[in-house]
C-alpha cells in the first residue's frame, strides 16, 4: 500500500527537525506519525530513542485510539501528560503496555490544508506541570514546521505516504575505540555494551567468560536470543525499563549450572553499558532450574508480546456485544499487521455463522455463511473442528 522509497517529503527534513526538537527540549524518546485521511489511520514513520517493538500496539493506529498523540490530532490541540499516575488516570491501554514512569506532549502536524498527523515526545521520568508548559511551545513550534515542511513537498509533487515500517534513527553507530576497551577489560568483572535495541555491540573478555559464550556469539544478538537462561520476559522487561527510565537497573540472573550473575544496566540516548560480576550473596542450596518453560514448551513469549496481549485483552473488556467485540479486534489487528480485511466465525447447530466483519461487501461473505462441518475443505471449519490455525 505504500512506498518506502518515496516519502513525502525528503527523509532527512522530517528526522533531522524530530531530533532538532528532541535535543531542545532534552527528551529521551521521539517519533512522528503520518495520518492517511481516507482509513483515518495514523502510522508510525520516524521513531528516535527506542526500538520500534515498544510501540507494536500502535505502529498503525486509528485517530480514534485512547493515545495521547492520536487525542492530539483528534482534538487538534497539544497534549500533555506529566507522569505514570496521570497516565494510567487517563490513557490506561498505555500505562499498560509501557508500564514505566515517563511524561508525554504531543501535538498535531495541522497546516494550511489540513492535518497531517501528529508528533510526540518522552521525557524519562514524571515531570512537573511548570516544565511541560514551558516546553509546549517548543513542541507546538516544531509540529508547525513539520506541517509545513509536507505541505511543501505536495506542492512539489511529492506523495504522502508513509514507509511500511518506521525510520529507526539511532543516537550513535561508533565502534568502541580500542583504547577504551582495553580499559574496560582491566575493570573488575566484566563490561558490555546493548545498543537501544537491545543488541550487544560490545562485550570485554570476561563479561564473555561471565556470560559463558564468546564475544564474537553475542555482538549483533540480544542476550535473550543468544543466551537461553537470560530467555524469560522478567529479564526484557529490566531492559525495557532501563530504555525508558533513562536510569540505572540491575537485576540478578541464575547462570547455569553453579552460580548467579548481577547485571547493572546504566542507560543513555545512544544505548545502554552493563557491568556484571559474580553475586556473592549467599544462595540457598540446592540451585534452583533457569526460568522459562521446560524444553518441549517453545519458546516463552517475548515482555512485548505479553504486554500487545494485555493491550487487546483490555480493549475486549469495553466489549458489550458481538458487534463491539468484533470492532475492538478489527481497530487493533487490522493495523498491527497491515491487514484489510477481517471475518470472525463462530460455531451454531454444527454449522459455520459469521459473528462479524471489516472490509468486505456482503456478497463476498456469501460463500463462508452457513457452512456445515461436513464440509472438509474449507479452512474456516478446519480450523473450528481441530482447534489448529
Amino acid at each position: 500500500m505504500t512506498d518506502s522509497s518515496q516519502p513525502p517529503v525528503e527523509s532527512g527534513v522530517l528526522d533531522q527537525m524530530l531530533i532538532e526538537v528532541m535535543r531542545r527540549t532534552d527528551t529521551a524518546i521521539g517519533g512522528l506519525y503520518l495520518l492517511v485521511p481516507e482509513t483515518g489511520i495514523m502510522h508510525l514513520t520516524v521513531l528516535r530513542g527506542a526500538p520500534a517493538e515498544f510501540f507494536g500496539p500502535w505502529l498503525r493506529t486509528p485517530i480514534t485510539a485512547p493515545i495521547p498523540v492520536a487525542e492530539a490530532v483528534r482534538t487538534n490541540r497539544v497534549v500533555s501528560v506529566t507522569g505514570q499516575e496521570e497516565m494510567a488516570r487517563r490513557f490506561p491501554r498505555v500505562a499498560l503496555v509501557l508500564p514505566y514512569p515517563f511524561s508525554v506532549l504531543a501535538a498535531p502536524l495541522t497546516g494550511t490544508t489540513r492535518c497531517w498527523g501528529g508528533v510526540f515526545l518522552v521525557w524519562s521520568a514524571e515531570q512537573p506541570p511548570k516544565f511541560i508548559r514551558r516546553e509546549r511551545s517548543h513542541v507546538a513550534s516544531a509540529a508547525r514546521r513539520m506541517a509545513e515542511a509536507i505541505e511543501d513537498a505536495v506542492r512539489a509533487g511529492l506523495p504522502v505516504v508513509p514507509p511500511e515500517r518506521p525510520r529507526i534513527l539511532s543516537g550513535a553507530e561508533e565502534l568502541v575505540p580500542t583504547s577504551a576497551a582495553d580499559f574496560a577489560e582491566r575493570l573488575p568483572g566484566g563490561c558490555a555494551a546493548l545498543d537501544l535495541e537491545g543488541r550487544f555491540t560490545y562485550v570485554s573478555g570476561s563479561a564473555a567468560s561471565l556470560l559463558g559464550r564468546g564475544a564474537d556469539q553475542l555482538v549483533g544478538t540480544t542476550p535473550w536470543h543468544s543466551l537461553r537462561w537470560l530467555d524469560d520476559p522478567v529479564y526484557e522487561d529490566q531492559y525495557r525499563a532501563a530504555v525508558f527510565s533513562r536510569k540505572p537497573v540491575a537485576m540478578t540472573a541464575y547462570r547455569p549450572p553453579d552460580h548467579w550473575l548481577r547485571f547493572v544496566l546504566y542507560p543513555d540516548d545512544t544505548g545502554i553499558s552493563i557491568r556484571v560480576h559474580r553475586e556473592t550473596a549467599d544462595v540457598a542450596d540446592p540451585l534452583p532450574d533457569p526460568p522459562g518453560p521446560p524444553p518441549d514448551a517453545g519458546p516463552p513469549r517475548r515482555a512485548g508480546q505479553l504486554y500487545r496481549l494485555m493491550h487487546l485483552a483490555t480493549v475486549l473488556t469495553e466489549a458489550v456485544s458481538v458487534a463491539d467485540v468484533v470492532d475492538r479486534v478489527a481497530d487493533e489487528i487490522l493495523p498491527a499487521f497491515g491487514a484489510e480485511g477481517l471475518i470472525v466465525y463462530h460455531l451454531e447447530d454444527g454449522r459455520q455463522r459469521i459473528a462479524g466483519h471489516r472490509g468486505y461487501d456482503w456478497d463476498y461473505l456469501r460463500r463462508f455463511e452457513d457452512i456445515s462441518f461436513d464440509t472438509v475443505n474449507e479452512p474456516g471449519v478446519q480450523t473450528l473442528v481441530s482447534g489448529v490455525p
